[in-house]
């Protein structure tokens, strides 16, 4: 037999037995996906045994990609398929889990050049609604991975590929661990692995077992350890170590290597006693081993980098004395951290461990380091047997009421509804689901409050799940080829406003309730060309037409003689004070005549027009929606292009309702709308030359102070354009968000009201109230 032969041989057999020992393993509460596998197709992994399934059934977008043949081999074996997302902005897992399970979440993304391109994309992960990180690769043969810890709030969570035009989101694989709920404890949100490291190992006797092939090149922080006194930092850069069996949760622990220098190893083949596991459940492989300074009066130090001054952290040491001492001996430890924290002096016993932390988290810094020392009693150097880096992250966007997504899953499933309805439906509003509209009330979930499933190819009756959309104020079900009768329960939908159901093949006769609520409670209801729709007591859509007709006629001869007789009165008003000598000083009447609705059509540019007018042009703002650059037309037009930024917080939501608003409103002092682009998401003004009232009141000394009549007449020209939205408009709109910046003043100071992305129209087609919550920046809103 050939010694190739005799390799493959041992392998295989090493394989059978390495099997046979996993499968003995308890795998309960696991759930492992690989992503991109065949539909309905599952294997062993080798090296771990761990079972692993399709994500077919987790997800309906997505492609299916193999990498290439000369990489297989290479690689860890969940990771030679992968998910491409090359259609739509978000896509999203859901995946069923144990409500109330604290989890060990991990993807894995491995690029090894799939599709052909040779360039390594770059994308974001969420977690629900919440960005989880970003996603970034170096080469084709990196590989890297993300990791959290959290508590799922629901039976269910979304992991979530967010494409940020850097390339074609894909992910590889995705894990989940059950925990025991005592470990890990942190406040709201979840922690996201920086480092785990199981220390003490040496590079001439530990080579430990390999889980994950390759550098890993994102997301942790830059780690380093050494004892003090000596010249070298240890850098690790490796990601291998036991996983699975040897840890019961899966956890891959990578190797910190001693520095011959100023380190030395620890270590025992005694195993550990059952008694020694405490919440974390530390594999006993990994507490076996621990790292000492040779010098026992220097400590161990350990140092980490954040991105921010603002990150947290959470730090979790792991102790376990593995060498029996004589009675003379002691070893006393303790941890002092940079920013001062240092918890009490601590005895380690013999094969027991204990985990000490904090209760909470380290921040304020870009640098941290810890030092592990022994007290002064202390006959023996301080050690440590591994330790875990955490970063907290808190949950900031809130996901949509409950209710309303049981409903709304509810009713795509009814129907089996094809859009890209993935992940949450309302949270955050960049992604929200096409169709639907959406209420944000100041620190409760999001509400759905419209629908609209026009020509979405409907059938059979109204599904009765949309009663459960209990704060919808406007339905649109028409052109599609929905039967039967009209439910009763739209009528007892109380803050319903719009319901069109046109075009459609419902029968029967109307629900009293929606005629009288049609007549009485200002009910917008259409039901045309639904032929089998009895009639009866129902305002038929030819004799609304008649109506619609005649009230224009009145309300234009109505307006006219109106607008006659207040000029009359205005003139003689004027004609008296003039002859008494009482003209006003600040007295400006504009008078508007409109023979028909305004309409403005704003003018829609293309992307590479906006590109034309950004091109080398000066960035002259910043906010919570994007920038603002200075730009120049074709007819040399100076003008402010406001483009979106897609990860703003309500910059989806600003954009849709400021080019509502400004495509209608028409006054002197407010800053006019020219036009505005969809992708990118871009407004387009007037370029107003003389900066915001904040920059110029707070010029202090400077020789552009403004003067008393100055200001008095910045205040005139602010009120009216309030005056303007407030009464001018119809429906009125509310501003809420006034403040100096928002107010611009051109080269004679004229002042100009801006930003309208949270203005609120006080009454719609959709509804009949205002909602008057505070929105935008604290302070600047008038509580009245």
């Amino acid at each position: 037999m050939s010694h190739a032969h005799k390799q493959f041989l041992f392998a295989v057999l090493v394989g059978f037995a390495l099997a046979a020992l996993v499968h003995s393993q308890n795998q309960s509460g696991f759930i492992s996906i690989d992503c991109g596998l065949p539909n309905n197709s599952g294997y062993t992994e080798t090296t771990t045994g761990i079972n692993y399934i399709s994500d077919s059934t987790f997800i309906d977008t997505g492609e299916s990609k193999y990498l290439s043949a000369n990489h297989d081999l290479n690689y860890y074996q969940p990771h030679w398929y992968v998910r491409s997302f090359p259609q739509g902005a978000r896509n999203c897992y859901k995946i069923n889990v144990t409500y109330g399970t604290k989890y060990l979440i991990r993807a894995g993304f491995q690029y090894g050049n799939y599709d052909g391109e040779n360039k390594p994309p770059g994308f974001e992960l969420h977690l629900g609604a919440n960005l989880w990180d970003k996603v970034n690769f170096s080469t084709e043969f990196n590989q890297t991975t993300r990791e959290l810890i959290h508590v799922t709030l629901q039976d269910y969570i979304h992991i979530c590929l967010v494409n940020t035009n850097k390339g074609v989101p894909f992910i590889s694989s995705i894990e989940l661990r059950p925990l025991l709920n005592t470990s890990y404890k942190q406040g709201p949100g979840f922690l996201a692995l920086v480092s785990r490291y199981d220390t003490g190992l040496s590079t001439t006797n530990d080579t430990g077992s390999s889980r994950l092939l390759s550098g890993d090149d994102g997301g942790g922080a830059v780690m380093a350890a050494r004892a003090s006194g000596g010249p070298d930092k240890v850098v690790v850069e490796e990601v291998v170590g036991p996983g699975y069996p040897t840890d019961i949760h899966d956890r891959i622990w990578e190797p910190y290597y001693v520095s011959d220098e100023t380190e030395f190893q620890l270590r025992t083949s005694a195993i550990m006693n059952e008694s020694y596991q405490n919440a974390f459940e530390i594999p006993s492989a990994v507490m076996s081993t621990a790292v000492a300074p040779k010098n026992a009066s220097h400590a161990l130090q350990f140092y980490w980098d954040s991105p921010d001054n603002n990150s947290e952290y959470y730090i979790y040491f792991h102790f376990a004395e593995i060498e029996k001492l004589r009675p003379h001996q002691l070893r006393n430890l303790f941890i002092i951290w940079s920013g001062g924290w240092s918890p009490r002096p601590f005895v380690l016993r013999y094969l027991n461990a204990v985990t000490v932390s904090n209760t909470w988290p380290f921040s304020g810094s870009r640098k941290h380091s810890f030092s592990i020392l022994k007290t002064d009693n202390s006959t023996l150097p301080p050690i440590l047997n591994a330790y875990e880096i955490y970063e907290a992250k808190r949950f900031l966007e809130l996901e949509t009421n409950q209710g309303d997504i049981e409903a709304i899953e509810n009713i795509k499933l009814h129907y089996k509804i094809s859009k890209n309805w993935q992940g949450d439906p309302c949270s955050p509003q960049a992604y929200k689901w096409e169709g639907l509209n959406c209420s944000y009330p100041e620190s409760r979930p999001p509400r759905i409050i419209s629908l609209d499933l026009s020509s979405s190819g409907l059938r059979g009756q109204i599904s009765p799940f949309i009663a459960n959309l209990t704060m919808i104020q406007a339905l649109d079900l028409s052109n599609n080829d929905l039967t039967g009768p009209i439910p009763d329960f739209l009528s007892q939908m109380p803050d319903l406003y719009v319901l069109n159901l046109g075009k459609n093949k419902l029968a029967g006769p109307v629900p009293a309730g929606l005629i009288d609520r049609n007549k009485n409670d200002g009910l917008s209801l259409s039901l045309c060309e639904n032929p089998n729709i009895s009639k009866l007591g129902h305002v038929s859509c030819k004799s609304r037409k008649k109506q619609n007709v005649v009230i224009p006629v009145v309300v234009s001869i109505t307006g006219t003689l109106i607008l006659l007789l207040t000029v009359a009165a205005i003139w003689w008003r004027c004609k008296s004070e003039k002859k008494d000598g009482k003209t006003s000083k600040y007295l400006r009447l504009t008078i508007f005549i409109q023979t028909e609705p305004f309409k403005i059509q704003g003018r829609k540019f293309t992307k590479s027009e906006i590109d034309k007018i950004t091109n080398n042009s000066t960035l002259i703002g910043r906010g919570g929606f994007g920038e603002v650059y200075h730009g120049t037309l074709e007819n040399d037009a100076q003008v402010a292009v406001k483009i979106l930024n897609l990860s703003s917080k309500q910059g989806s939501e600003e954009f849709q309702n400021e080019v509502k608003l400004l495509m209608r409103v028409h006054h002197r002092n407010l800053v006019s709308f020219i036009g505005y682009c969809d992708s990118p998401m871009a407004l387009v003004y007037e370029y107003v030359g003389n900066g915001n009232l904040q920059q110029q009141i707070s010029a202090a000394g400077a020789d552009i102070g403004l003067t008393w009549k100055q200001r008095l007449q910045i205040a005139v020209d602010t009120a009216r354009g309030l005056e303007y939205l407030h009464d001018g408009c119809k429906p009125p709109i509310l501003h809420r968000d006034l403040k100096p910046s928002n107010i611009l003043l051109n080269e004679t100071l004229q002042a100009k009201i801006a930003d309208f992305g949270i203005s609120k129209a006080l009454a719609t087609e959709t509804a009949t109230h205002a909602l008057t919550n505070l929105r935008g920046t604290y302070g600047y809103l008038d509580p009245q």
